[in-house]
């Protein structure tokens, strides 16, 4: 068994800011994870609060989501490193997770995502999004462009982009995936749900 690793990309004052996880799951999961992602019909990736003319001005990506019942084995590993993560670096109060998001960005159609935050600060619900993450699933030299970039205190990171690798940052951070100009980027996203504060 591989041994699972827990790294920080950048450190700021003790407090690792990012932090990836590799090896959480096995090639042989990952094969399967990017099976589930093939098969489902993909919709054209959207934007909650930019109007259907122009989100292809702000995201081009295909998108689809993996539903919790029928993928429990993904949910629950990922949970593994989501408490190891959060009880090591965030210290959050979390509750649960949105459905997983499998997001393909293709060079076909210049796939990208603009800079923006994945926390509606104005929701009314009682939770909202604290903790976002994305997994790596295509190999770093099968495309170009396509670098998840976050940005926070005057820094700029950008993830770690080997297969498998899991990065984790808070969301109210910017972060964008920039234009990917050739080949294809697949990811799996995610979101940790935590009181609105």
């Amino acid at each position: 068994m591989v041994e699972q690793k827990y790294y920080p990309l950048i450190d700021i004052q003790n407090k690792n800011e990012v932090v990836c996880v590799e090896n959480l799951f096995s090639n042989e999961e990952l094969s399967k994870i990017i099976s589930i992602g093939n098969s489902l019909e993909k919709i054209k990736g959207f934007v909650g609060e930019v109007e259907a003319g122009d989100i292809e001005t702000v995201r081009k990506s295909n998108i689809n989501f993996l539903d919790h019942e029928d993928y429990n084995w993904i949910y629950n590993k990922l949970c593994i490193a989501i408490n190891h993560v959060n009880t090591t670096n965030f210290n959050k109060i979390l509750y649960g997770l949105e459905p997983l998001q499998y997001s393909e960005y293709d060079s076909e159609y210049d796939g990208f995502y603009g800079i923006h935050v994945d926390v509606n600060p104005d929701t009314q619900l009682a939770l909202r999004r604290s903790l976002s993450f994305s997994m790596q699933l295509s190999e770093d030299n099968t495309y170009t462009g396509g670098d998840l970039k976050i940005y926070f205190k005057d820094k700029t990171c950008v993830s770690d982009r080997r297969y498998g690798t899991i990065t984790f940052f808070d969301s109210s951070y910017p972060h964008e995936v920039t234009k990917v100009s050739s080949g294809l980027r697949k990811s799996l996203v995610g979101w940790v749900l935590g009181p609105r504060v």
